[in-house]
């Protein structure tokens, strides 16, 4: 049945550019577009102590939820160049040792390359979708974006509410998510 509904979506995207509705539908969900506040701006105007503070109940700070945001992304990215990932124990490596980033330094470097691993996402989006990106592995391109936009969308909204808990959600120049 979904390989049938999967022809059927594929036959009526080719009517209307499915290469642009394709790539667009990745980007709406690497951003958020239309449904809640963009995945690249939650860490906006954050600085690296606050980063670290956990409060109440809530078990992560916004740093880790970045560290784990940024290994998972570089995961799937990995697969989407056509490599296996190397991974001992990605449930204890996909977090980080401290709750806190040390410097600033550190801080602003996980933010950047969480937006630099976004801007590959997106540019794999324009790429053939049902390719199959590992030899021997069942994912495809599309399986792989799906995951990201998945993951950093959950994750995203955690950012969030860890943000309001500890007093500093929305960024200064405003965000969208209640």
């Amino acid at each position: 049945m979904f390989s049938n509904y999967a022809e059927q979506v594929n036959k009526r995207n080719s009517r209307f550019g499915r290469d642009f509705m394709n790539e667009k539908f990745f980007w709406n969900g690497l951003h958020g577009e239309g449904a809640h506040v963009d995945t690249a701006t939650v860490f906006d105007g954050l600085d690296w102590q606050q980063a670290g503070q956990k409060a109440g109940n809530f078990p992560h700070s916004v740093w880790e939820l970045l560290f784990h945001m940024n290994y998972w992304q570089n995961f799937m990215l990995d697969f989407l160049k056509g490599e296996v990932p190397k991974s001992g124990d990605p449930d204890a490596e996909s977090w980080p040792a401290a709750a806190a980033p040390e410097t600033e330094d550190e801080w602003d470097s996980a933010v950047a390359y969480y937006l630099k691993g976004l801007k590959e996402a997106e540019q794999e989006a324009g790429k053939e979708l049902s390719e199959q990106v590992v030899a021997g592995r069942e994912e495809t391109r599309a399986d792989c974006l799906q995951t990201i936009v998945l993951h950093n969308t959950y994750h995203a909204g955690q950012v969030v509410f860890a943000r309001k808990i500890i007093g500093a959600w929305p960024p200064q120049r405003g965000g969208e998510a209640e």
